[in-house]
C-alpha cells in the first residue's frame, strides 16, 4: 500500500513537472522564437526592386540624414585634380510599406556621380532598414551609381498599419570604386 501512494505522488510530480516544462516550451516557441527568426515566419515573397526618383536634399535634410551631422568631402585642388563634389538625394515621393512586409528600394545618384551611402528618413520606429548597400538585393550585382535600400515593416510598438518613408543616397564624384 505504501507502494502505491508513494508511486502515485511520484508521478503526479513527474506529470505536473512535464505540464510546466511543455508550456514554457510552447510559451517560448510560439512568443519569443518569431521574434530571433526561427523559422516559424513566413517564407518572404521579394517584390520586383523599384528605382525610384529623387530630388536634391536641402542643407537641413542632408544634415538629419547623415550620422555625422552633415559631413563634407573635398580633395586638395591642384592641376591634375578636380575637387570632389558631395551631394545628397531624396527620393521624391513617400515610399509605404505594408505592415508585415518589406520593400526593395535603389535610389540613384546623378550622371557622374557614385553612391557611397545611403538610409531611410522616417518619423517611425516601426520600420527596420534590413539591408543598405551599392549591390541589387535580388541579384546581387554591383551597381555603383544606384544605393539599394530593403526596408521592413516590424511593427515594434504595436501601432500596425502602412507606413511611409523617404530613401536617401550620398554620392561622390569624381571617385573610382573597385
Amino acid at each position: 500500500m505504501r507502494d502505491q501512494a508513494g508511486g502515485s505522488a511520484g508521478r503526479r510530480r513527474r506529470l505536473g513537472f512535464g505540464a510546466v516544462t511543455a508550456t514554457i516550451v510552447a510559451a517560448l516557441a510560439l512568443g519569443v522564437a518569431p521574434v530571433i527568426g526561427d523559422g516559424l515566419n513566413q517564407t518572404p515573397s521579394p517584390a520586383n526592386p523599384v528605382i525610384a526618383g529623387t530630388v536634391v536634399a536641402s542643407a537641413p535634410q542632408a544634415r538629419a540624414a547623415t550620422v555625422s551631422g552633415g559631413a563634407t568631402v573635398s580633395a586638395k585642388a591642384s592641376a591634375k585634380r578636380a575637387p570632389m563634389l558631395f551631394t545628397s538625394r531624396l527620393t521624391r515621393n513617400p515610399i509605404v510599406t505594408e505592415e508585415g512586409k518589406g520593400t526593395f528600394v535603389g535610389v540613384s545618384c546623378p550622371a557622374g556621380y557614385k553612391a557611397v551611402s545611403g538610409g531611410v528618413l522616417t518619423s517611425y520606429i516601426n520600420l527596420l532598414v534590413s539591408s543598405s548597400a551599392p549591390n541589387n538585393p535580388l541579384s546581387g550585382k554591383f551597381t555603383p551609381q544606384v544605393w539599394w535600400l530593403t526596408v521592413t515593416n516590424a511593427n515594434i510598438d504595436g501601432q500596425g498599419g502602412s507606413l511611409s518613408w523617404k530613401g536617401v543616397v550620398n554620392c561622390l564624384s569624381p571617385v573610382k570604386l573597385r
